[in-house]
C-alpha cells in the first residue's frame, strides 16, 4: 500500500504509537486545507502559523482523539477553534514554542516549509475570491492542492456529493465571474 492509499485511520494509530513519518504524512494530506481554512478566517498574514499552531495542537492531542477514522473533521475543528481564539496579542505566543513544538518541526518537515503559492491569475484569483467559502474552499483544495474529493469531504466535514456539487456549481459561477471580468 502506497503512502496516498494509507486509510488516515492507520496513520493516526501509527502516529499515536510515536511514528513520526505516519504524523508527517497526515500533514501533508492535510496541510493545505488547514492553511485554506486559517486564511478564510485569519486572512493570509497569519494562515501559515495557525496552521502549524493547529498541527501541532493536534500531533499533541492525537492520543484524546476517539475516532482516529474521523482524523480529517477533527484536525478541521482544531484549525477553526484556534483560528477563531487567535488575536493580535497571541502572536507573541507563537514566538514561546516549548521543546516539543521545536523538536517536531525539526522532525517533521512537511511542518516547517511554507505552503506553495501558485496561484498566479490575478483576475482568476479575484473570482475565485468573491465566491461564497463553500464554494471557493472545494475549488481550491480540488484545483490548487491536488486533494483527492473524498479528503475534501471529510476534510469539510461534508458528504462526498456535496463536494461534488459545490465544485461543479463553483466552477459554473467562477467561469461566469471571469468572463465577466474579461468582458
Amino acid at each position: 500500500m502506497t503512502d496516498a492509499e494509507t486509510p488516515d485511520e492507520l496513520l493516526v494509530v501509527a502516529a499515536i504509537l510515536g511514528n513520526l513519518e505516519a504524523f508527517e504524512q497526515l500533514v501533508m494530506r492535510y496541510r493545505p486545507a488547514v492553511v485554506r481554512l486559517a486564511r478564510t478566517i485569519v486572512g493570509t498574514d497569519y494562515a501559515e502559523d495557525i496552521a502549524q499552531d493547529s498541527l501541532l495542537l493536534a500531533f499533541k492531542a492525537l492520543p484524546t482523539i476517539e475516532e482516529p477514522r474521523k482524523f480529517a473533521p477533527w484536525l478541521s475543528a482544531i484549525t477553526r477553534h484556534r483560528a477563531l481564539r487567535f488575536n493580535k496579542s497571541e502572536t507573541k505566543q507563537l514566538t514561546k514554542r516549548v521543546a516539543l513544538d521545536e523538536a517536531l518541526l525539526e522532525t517533521v518537515q512537511a511542518l516547517a516549509r511554507p505552503l506553495a503559492d501558485h496561484e498566479k491569475d490575478e483576475a482568476m484569483m479575484k473570482a475565485l475570491e468573491s465566491l461564497p467559502p463553500d464554494y471557493a474552499m472545494p475549488l481550491r483544495l480540488r484545483f490548487f492542492d491536488d486533494m483527492p474529493l473524498n479528503r475534501i469531504a471529510a476534510f469539510m466535514g461534508v458528504p462526498l456529493s456535496t463536494v461534488k456539487w459545490r465544485i461543479h456549481h463553483g466552477k459554473r459561477l467562477l467561469r461566469s465571474k471571469v468572463e465577466a471580468t474579461n468582458e
